[in-house]
Order: structure tokens, then sequence, then C-alpha cells
């Protein structure tokens, strides 16, 4: 029995033109003899869409493109995701039941449906909110062969009382098939690997077919990686899909263990965060960007993700100098667009800034001083980047990191300026790491004055950070991810530092709440994966 996965790219709302490639797609399966082909998680309507469910006009034009989809499909079965709802039920906040499901199609029609079990409420997923969850699951039989239907949180069952795969194996199903739309972070396929093991080892076949592509939640830019992956009855992995990339997995029952990509931690970030970038600007309409090049570490990262993400000739590096700015600065901003490629504007600040400073004194009677006289450098530059963004219509890059952000020192409306935050989910150590990576893979694009000078801000006079990112970057992602302070001190930190640091990014969750969207790459990123008071008063 020959079997398809078809990892595809779909974009929420779009549903003619979902429709459209799950259609290709299907004609491709057929072509190549395969008896099923198996699309992802809410394939049909793009995921996630978040309050888009809410809309009914928009409920009733995905069951008629389903509808459309069955009846032009003949010679092959199909599962996939679309939505399912009951204009007669109310769900407890008043709108009609919405069920996030699974849609079986043979013979040129739809002749099963399995609605999500389970609903995922934690990190960047809030699904309780939008659908009911099932009350029974069944069997489908295609090919003389029994398949159960899961969609994505199903199979991760460890934590619910719930096992519906467990349910199916009872109910007699030889294949297990589970769509997904399950966002990558560092390390994902690892754990869907075991997975996949895990369940296949219970003497079934394995299909899990994922989403691949960039898809916001209003909050957070998602990447799904595809990496779709079947298992055989022995526990073994007998095909995987592409990573970061669409495809059509066709594979048979009887296939060897297939050849699993080896991990390298540098090239999945980067390559992660490229592929975010690529398609969240395609979607949004971008097909140019800008970000301002102030010689240091972060924003020589950001360019080199942007150069191969949308290609050089698509990006505009700005440096905007102030008296502080030091010439190796603007020397290492200017190298770094001659390595790159991209072109580069040289746009100095100091007599805005001068007039800036000699209004307020001249208003007020006094100086501006400490970072009030520091921070409308950076203000200035990015009402700067914002003209050039509005003019030329390119897409904004902020180009601060996830320390920086942690810790607030990033200022509001100027650094912080911008319409996604490429590297806001890579602490400082992981963005020299990537620099590095950058310099192998691309030819040493990054100056190495730029990764070996001391990081500065250059907003005042002989200024440094005041971090020791080494020992600080890690501290900061234990607290992130919500260690308590006894967990953190066995690490070997100090107390001060810890309480301060922790007080810190307590204190600057109003800045991050005001930042733009920043493309997730780890377990637990800013936004709505780690949703905190701006009021809190609680200390350790």
């Amino acid at each position: 029995m020959k079997l398809a996965i078809a990892q595809i790219d779909t974009v929420a709302g779009a549903l003619q033109e979902n429709g459209k490639k799950i259609g290709e797609f299907i004609g491709k399966a057929k072509k190549q003899g395969c008896s099923l082909v198996v699309f992802p998680e809410m394939v049909l309507t793009g995921y996630p869409i978040c309050d888009l469910v809410y809309e009914l006009d928009f409920l009733r034009a995905n069951k008629k493109e389903l509808e459309r989809i069955a009846s032009a499909t003949k010679g092959i079965s199909v599962v996939l995701g679309f939505i399912d709802f009951n204009e007669k039920e109310k769900s407890a906040d008043g709108s009609i039941k919405k069920f996030n499901s699974a849609a079986i199609i043979s013979d040129g029609k739809v002749v099963g449906t399995q609605v999500k079990s389970l609903l995922p409420t934690y990190d960047v997923f809030d699904e309780a909110r939008f659908f009911t969850p099932a009350t029974e699951c069944g069997v489908f039989e295609v090919e003389g062969k029994k398949i159960g239907l899961t969609i994505c949180e199903d199979i991760w069952d460890e934590n619910y009382s719930e096992k519906p795969v467990d349910k199916l194996i009872k109910q007699g199903a030889e294949i297990i098939v589970n769509i997904s739309a399950s966002p990558f972070h560092l390390g994902k396929f690892a754990e869907r690997k075991a997975l996949a093991e895990r369940h296949s080892s219970k003497g079934v076949l394995f299909i899990f077919a994922n989403k691949v592509g960039s898809q916001d939640n209003g909050n957070d830019i998602l990447v799904f990686d595809g990496n779709s992956i079947a298992a055989n009855e022995k526990g073994e992995v007998i095909a995987v899909g592409k990573q970061f990339a669409e495809d059509l997995v066709v594979f048979d029952l009887n296939d060897k263990p297939a050849e699993l990509p080896a991990f390298d931690e540098s090239r999945e970030i980067f390559e992660a965060i490229v592929f975010g970038l690529k398609g969240y600007a395609a979607k949004c309409g971008f097909k140019k960007a800008v970000l301002g090049l102030s010689g240091g570490i972060d924003s020589a990262v950001v360019a080199c993700i942007a150069a191969k993400a949308l290609g050089p000739e698509n990006v505009l590096g700005v440096t905007m100098p102030s008296k502080f700015s030091s010439s190796g600065s603007v020397d290492d901003s200017r190298k770094l667009a001659e390595n790159l490629g991209v072109e580069f504007k040289e746009w100095p600040i100091e007599e805005i800034v001068k007039i800036n400073r000699e209004n307020y004194e001249k208003t007020f009677g006094a100086n501006l001083e400490g970072t009030a006289s520091e921070n409308p450098q950076a203000r200035l530059r990015g009402n700067t980047l914002m003209t050039i963004s509005n003019a030329q219509g390119r897409l904004l890059l902020s180009t601060g990191n996830k320390t920086e952000l942690a810790l607030g020192y990033c200022t509001l409306y100027g650094d912080m300026a911008g319409g996604v935050g490429v590297i806001g989910d890579l602490n400082k150590m992981q963005v020299y790491k990537i620099a590095n990576y950058i310099n192998k893979a691309m030819g040493k694009a990054v100056p190495a004055s730029t990764i070996e000078k001391v990081p500065s801000a250059e907003l005042a006079p002989g200024q440094e950070d005041p971090f020791d990112y080494e020992k600080v970057s890690p501290l900061v992602d234990m607290i992130i991810e919500a260690k308590s302070k006894e967990e953190i001190l066995k690490a070997g930190f100090e107390e001060e530092l810890v309480v301060k640091l922790k007080r810190l990014v307590d204190l600057s969750q109003y800045k991050r709440k005001q930042a733009p969207p920043v493309i997730r790459v780890t377990r637990k990123a800013f936004g709505s994966g780690r949703v905190c008071p701006i009021i809190n008063k609680w200390k350790w």
C-alpha cells in the first residue's frame, strides 16, 4: 500500500488559494500511485486563525471549499484538516460550537470526520477558547486497512487522562494518522520522533503529517518546520519529510528504516529564522526590508538573516551615527553591507539630536541628563527607519535580542521599532554562535571586528553594555523559564545578581508588550507563551 504525506504551507483565511494547492498535491500523490494522501491540521483554513474562527461566513466558506475539493477527488482517499461547526448548538461563550476536525474523503465525497479530542491551552496554544472537544472517536477503512484519525495534541497525551490513540487501537485501528500543526522549537524533531516510536511500537503504522510555513497567532510568529514522520509497527521511522520546506513524502508500508537528519543547533536556529522571516514577510505583502546597522553583533546577524531570506538586493542597511558613534562602527557597518551585497546608506542624526536637546532646554529651562539624554538618539533612529519603511514600503526589522528584551536594555519607539523581532528569541550568546555559523556558511560575512568588539549602545562617551553576557544570558533564560530562586542559586549564580535581574525582567514587561512580534525558535519565547502582568509587586 503506497501512502503520501503532503506537508504544505497554507495561509490563514486564504480558502480558495489553499484549496487549489491541496488539489495540486492530491494530483501529485495520485500520479505516484498512492492510495491515501494525508494533509496537516486545519490545512484548509490555515493555522492558527485565532478569532477568525468566530466569523460564520468564513466557517461556511471553509465547509463549501471542503465539499468542492471532495467532489473533485477521484481514485484516491484523502485526510485533511478543516473546521466543522454546528449552528444549532452553543458554546460556553455563546457562540456556535466549532470543531477542529479531520475529514476523510473517498469516492468523491466526505465519508467521515473526526474531531480533535485534546485541546491545548498552554504556551502559544488557546484551543479550548475556540473549539469544542470530541466526545467519541471511530475507525475508518481505506483499501482494506482500518485507520484511526487523530489531530496534533491527541498524540501528546502524557499529561492527559484521555488517550485517543489507545482508544483507536482498541477499536481495531491498524494505522494511526495524526494531522498536525506542530510549531517548531529547537530540538523539536527529536521529541516528535520519540513520540512516533512510542505510538507505533503499540503495533500500528503511525503517520504524522505536519504543517510547514510561518504564521502568527496575533502575538508570536510561529515557524512550522514540516519534518513529517511515518513509523512502522516495530517503532522504526520509515519516512521523514523535509525541514522548512514543502514536501510530498511518498512511502510504502514495507519500506526500510529511513536515514534521519543530523542535528546541528546553529544551523537549525539560523534556517528556522530565515524560513520564518521569509514566509512572514511574503504573507504580509513585503518584498523588501530595512534595518539599522550599528556595527554591532545583533544588527549584523539580522542583516545576514535578511539577506538570506529576502535576497541581498531587497535589503537596505542604514547606519545613523551620532557624535558618540565610533568610526569603527560605521566602517564595520559598511563592510558588512559590502560583504552581503546589500544596499547601504549613511544618515547622520547628530544635528537633529542637538535640536531635540536644545528644544527641551528652551521649553523646560533644564538640561537633559542620564537616559533621558541618551534615549532620544535611539528614538530618532527608530523614527528615521520608520520614515524609510513608510516611504519605500519596506518591512522594518527590529534587531534586539532576547537578553536585552528581558532586561529592558532597549528603547521604546527606538531600537524596539519595527514590524518583526528577528532575533528576539535568541539570547546574546546564541547571537554570537549564529554569527560564527554564518561566517562558516556564508563566507565570513560578519566582520571579525564586529564579533570581537565590546558590546555598546554608543549613546554616551565610552559607554559599554553593563552586563557580562556569558553569565547573564543563561541566568536570564532560567528566569524566563520560571525556574525557582533555589534552582537558579544551585546553578551557581550569586543571589544579589539573581534578585536584581529578576526584578529587571519583571519591570520591563510594559516594554515587551509594545515590542513587535518575535520569531519563536525556543520553548519559551516572549509573547503569548509568557503572559505576565505589567503591574507586578512580587519580589524574590
